[in-house]
């Protein structure tokens, strides 16, 4: 999509400017507005790809710059929320208030005081042009960022402060005829000079060297500069201690300090979770249930997600009155009821698609009410009232729940803006639903869907009738290929329906998985013994499937290494469905080193106690019967690896990050080589594993490095890497036959064979621009 894009100068400059003016809206929003508006834009971004599809490149950027156009519109003409009269305090004054540090004018920083107090209450953030006899002059609030007095011109320099800084328009300094007079290490040298003062960092004001607002007007007859650091998520300030204003006189000579104060007093809970049991572990399943997002989002669109993730929960979490203040006076409830309701939605449609994402489903609902209680309890001991903190406890389940669930499905069409200011919504669901509240009133339509929620058998029947008349072979699948067998594995009432109406017990999902894989999983011994008698396949494999599914839960499964019922049911089931596999045939070394897997697996399985684990290890660990040799036959090569210079830079990371990040890596490894090294690249990316043995599931140790030519310049945090001249086993990846453990397990049988001596070095190399093949090296000895 982005390539797309970027090949039409047109196109790319629509795309410049839908994007600032989104953020334009955006900076100007309260907090229940932004979190719509972010939702929006996401769903918006995704969506892009179902609306032009990239087959004809020409027809795409005409389709992509009517899209544009469209989003500018709408951008535009989203409705302005104006702030009712609200009793009461602005939400912000909770956490914040300008405490005088030090004063060098006695009356005005106490008037000065009195008044950002007063606006404080009132306003929220201050601005000076708000104060009793102010006229904004230049800056953050003013008419511009110049502004001429007495013949000198003094300028503060604002700038979109980026993804760190959620966009916001923040102020790096102030200058006077084009002389820095003041930049973000001013006001902290001012802080740094207050007695007992406690070590604060003074080299800058925030972690991207600016301010929250710099603002220059006049009050009294008199030139002032009001500075302000930035506040609440992006505090400079540490716990225990605050954000600071300055206050200074503007003159022919410069600037002159008057007024120091404290400003944003709040300091964050240490630990966001702590104490917070129900919430912590409703936002771990939550994290599982969104997975990474989809390929259809950007590198740079992920890192906006993530950051505006962080600050919008803290803020919720932390400064909870903002929230519930804004919500009410701005009107966003029926925006904000709509938006959960599209969630809840989402969500159940998700849980339709197979039975693992039906049971993740049941296990998370009962979760959502022990949270949002937990959270009033927590609002209501920081000081709100029930009331407060029941909409502050909705607001941030909300928000955790809304955007865990905003992948799940690919908007088409495009997305609509959110309802306006103080619409008329009715919500069709509680907050925190309880279990069987989303299922009221929904008609259950396909014969997938009724096995899931385990309607009668009398109703399968019918459904089974229906279905294999109207659909033929495409009975019982689901919208995600899932077929009606593995639905059925809780129920083996209606399992053996299915079966006697001559449903395939070895028909499988996208990625392999059968229902003997699943009963297994499930720990059915009845479905398992069902579907065996009915001819299911013990030796069934599934295949890995990157990229494949919707949602953590499937991706990470469709991703995971190759699976058997027996390998499946060695992990979760107990000895009555680990017998059953047994007697089927199912001790069969499937690939290389398959035994010792299952084997291993019993150490983790939670249904066996120590004595029915020991009685399964004799036949479970012992001599498997060879597998057709077909199935293990893998091309293996004794091939001799040149010498080779690598401009290389060493990475420990997870496996699941290194899927996401290597081509990102390798680009910026490339770059590097070329631009700062001074060297010309002569091979393929290739990963150098020093010590195999110290790479496990969770941790990868690899130097990621590029052949180059000689003569390399030196680069922080870089390395000219010389691998010597050796003698390797080879053989290239297929995840359809083996995966990353079993093909290492191959190379070590393969040298073992040969009479060779396996060391622990070993080398990936991944051939092509787009990874077309991927060779692994094991070096070894005669």
């Amino acid at each position: 999509m982005h390539r797309q894009i970027c090949a039409s100068e047109a196109l790319a400059r629509l795309d410049k400017q839908v994007i600032e003016q989104y953020r334009s809206r955006l900076r100007g929003l309260d907090l229940p507005g932004a979190l719509l508006l972010e939702a929006n834009q996401r769903q918006w971004l995704l969506s892009r790809a179902g609306q032009c599809p990239l087959t004809d490149a020409a027809q795409a950027q005409d389709c992509l710059m009517a899209l544009y156009r469209q989003r500018a519109d709408d951008l535009a003409n989203w409705s302005e929320a104006r702030p009712t009269n609200h009793q009461g305090a602005h939400g912000l004054s909770a956490y914040a208030e300008f405490r005088l540090a030090d004063s060098r004018d006695a009356s005005l920083c106490e008037s000065m005081k009195t008044a950002l107090n007063q606006d404080l209450q009132r306003n929220g953030f201050p601005v000076p042009a708000r104060l009793p006899g102010a006229t904004a002059l230049a800056g953050s609030h003013g008419p511009a960022a110049s502004v001429e007095l007495a013949g000198q011109r003094f300028s503060v320099d604002l700038y979109d402060a980026g993804p760190y800084a959620s966009y916001q328009l923040r102020a790096r300094g102030l200058s006077h005829n084009g002389q820095l007079i003041f930049d973000d290490s001013t006001l902290p040298r001012w802080v740094a000079e207050l007695p007992n003062y406690g070590g604060r960092a003074y080299l800058s004001s925030s972690q991207t060297r600016d301010y929250g607002a710099i603002d220059i007007f006049r009050l009294g007859g008199r030139e002032l500069v009001l500075v302000n650091e930035t506040w609440g998520f992006y505090s400079p300030a540490a716990r225990g201690e605050s954000a600071y204003a300055g206050l200074y006189a503007l003159d022919g000579l410069g600037l002159k300090p008057l007024c120091l104060y404290q400003a944003y007093l709040t300091p964050a809970r240490s630990n966001s979770l702590d104490g917070l049991p129900a919430f912590a572990a409703l936002q771990a399943e939550l994290s599982t249930l969104a997975g990474d997002p989809p390929a259809e989002v950007a590198q740079h669109e992920r890192l906006d997600r993530a950051q505006s993730q962080k600050e919008r929960l803290w803020t919720l979490l932390n400064m909870p009155l903002v929230g519930v203040q804004e919500l009410q006076a701005y009107g966003r409830e029926g925006a904000i009821r709509q938006r959960h309701d599209d969630s809840l939605n989402r969500l159940f449609d998700w849980s339709e698609r197979n039975l693992d994402n039906k049971l993740f489903y049941r296990r998370l609902l009962p979760m959502l009410q022990p949270a949002h209680s937990e959270l009033q309890q927590l609002f209501s001991d920081q000081g709100l009232d029930p009331a407060q903190a029941s909409t502050a406890a909705d607001l941030l389940l909300h928000e955790s729940l809304a955007r865990a669930s905003e992948y799940l499905a690919i908007p088409a069409p495009a997305p609509e803006m959110p309802l306006p200011p103080h619409a008329d919504y009715r919500p069709h669901y509680a907050i925190a639903p309880t279990p069987g509240e989303l299922e009221r009133g929904r008609n259950f339509a396909t014969l997938h869907s009724v096995l899931l929620n385990n309607a009668p058998a009398h109703v399968v029947n019918d459904f089974i009738a229906y279905e294999t008349e109207n659909l033929g072979e495409d009975r019982g699948l689901s919208v995600d290929g899932s077929p009606a067998a593995m639905a059925a594995v809780q129920n083996p009432q209606n399992l053996e329906l299915l079966l006697r109406s001559d449903f395939d017990a070895n028909q499988s999902n996208a990625w392999g998985k059968t229902a003997l894989m699943s009963a297994a999983q499930l720990n059915q011994a009845d479905s398992v013994r069902l579907l065996l008698s009915n001819g299911a396949d013990v030796h069934s494999q599934t295949r890995s499937l990157p990229g494949t599914g919707v949602g953590g839960v499937e991706r990470v499964e469709a991703m995971q290494s190759r699976q058997t019922a027996l390998l499946v049911a060695a992990r979760q089931a107990d000895a009555h469905v680990l017998g059953a596999l047994r007697d089927a045939g199912a001790l069969r070394e499937e690939w290389p080193g398959y035994a010792q897997q299952v084997c291993a697996a019993l150490d983790s399985n939670p249904r066996l106690d120590g004595s029915a684990r020991e009685q399964l290890r004799a036949p479970l660990c012992g001599t498997y019967s060879p597998a057709p040799k077909q199935a293990l036959q893998q091309s293996v090569q004794l091939i001799e690896r040149p010498a080779v210079n690598l401009f290389a830079r060493h990475f420990e990371l997870t496996p699941q990050v290194f899927g996401v990040e290597i081509r990102q890596m390798a680009l910026n490894l490339g770059m590097t080589a070329v631009r700062r090294g001074k060297v010309k690249i002569t091979g393929p990316l290739t990963l150098v594993f020093d010590d195999l043995a110290g790479n496990s599931p969770q941790l990868l140790k690899f130097d990621l490095g590029l052949p180059v030519s000689s003569g390399a310049a030196v680069v922080n945090n870089h390395k000219v890497l010389r691998t010597e001249h050796s003698l390797v086993l080879s053989t290239d990846f297929d995840p359809q036959r083996n995966d990353v453990e079993g093909t290492w397990r191959l190379l070590a049988a393969a040298a073992a064979a040969q009479g060779l001596t396996p060391t622990n070095q070993g080398y990936l190399v991944i051939h092509g621009n787009n990874g077309e093949r991927t060779e692994y090296q094991l070096v070894v000895k005669r």
